[in-house]
């Protein structure tokens, strides 16, 4: 008799034990599956990275433009031995304004010709650099510049450069030449021609008459 209940108490257990597995069993498969999100960027409504501002350029003064074959006299830049003499057009006003440098307009500078054209020389010898190094110095200056945008550089020979840029709102056509001694290889002189796009023909006129004319004192 007790042997026969200890039988089915044995029995029951392992009714009981197989019961539970399949329950478990059954609660894994009923276990939902992890949720998976693939992260895809997306784009801001209002991006908030700055944006290269719009240059802006303003219509070039009406003037006419810059004639070729300008009547000139010659006038001394710098104080002897370390003076230029060159061919400027005739009655254009100089300004000494700026340090170690001098301008020839042709009328007197004031808010009104901003955007037209002049003339720039500098005295270059102290700098003693070669004609390419002082180019090559001049390019730098100009790619650095705060006061210049846009700038491009349309040509370079030995000596000379031409470039365009905008600079106070206004596009602007530089030609500028560094002119050395006879025999020296050391840049002295630095000339430039500044206009608008319909002076190009009347700046480079000017500034070979100015750099051929131009006579160290």
């Amino acid at each position: 008799m007790d042997a026969r209940r200890l039988g089915l108490a044995a029995l029951a257990v392992v009714l009981l034990a197989a019961a539970g597995a399949a329950l478990g069993y059954a609660a894994g498969l009923e276990t939902p599956e992890p949720l998976v999100v693939d992260a895809v960027p997306v784009a801001a409504a209002d991006p908030a990275y700055p944006r290269d501002p719009v240059l802006r350029v303003l219509p070039d003064p009406d003037d006419p433009p810059l004639r070729p074959g300008l009547p000139t006299e010659r006038v001394v830049v710098g104080a002897s031995p370390f003076s230029v003499a060159l061919p400027v057009p005739r009655g254009w006003v100089r300004s000494d304004a700026t340090a170690g440098e001098t301008r020839f307009y042709p009328e007197a500078p004031t808010d009104d010709t901003v955007g037209g054209y002049f003339v720039r020389v500098r005295l270059v010898g102290n700098q003693y650099l070669s004609v390419p190094a002082q180019l090559d110095a001049r390019l730098e200056a100009l790619s650095t510049a705060s006061g210049i945008e846009d700038l491009t550089l349309e040509s370079r020979s030995f000596d000379a450069l031409v470039v365009s840029y905008v600079a106070d709102g206004y596009r602007r056509v530089a030609m500028e030449q560094f002119v050395a001694p006879p025999g020296e290889e050391v840049a002295s002189a630095y000339v430039a021609v500044i206009g608008r796009e319909r002076d190009r023909d009347g700046l480079a006129d000017l500034l070979d008459r100015l750099t051929s004319g131009l006579r160290f004192e």
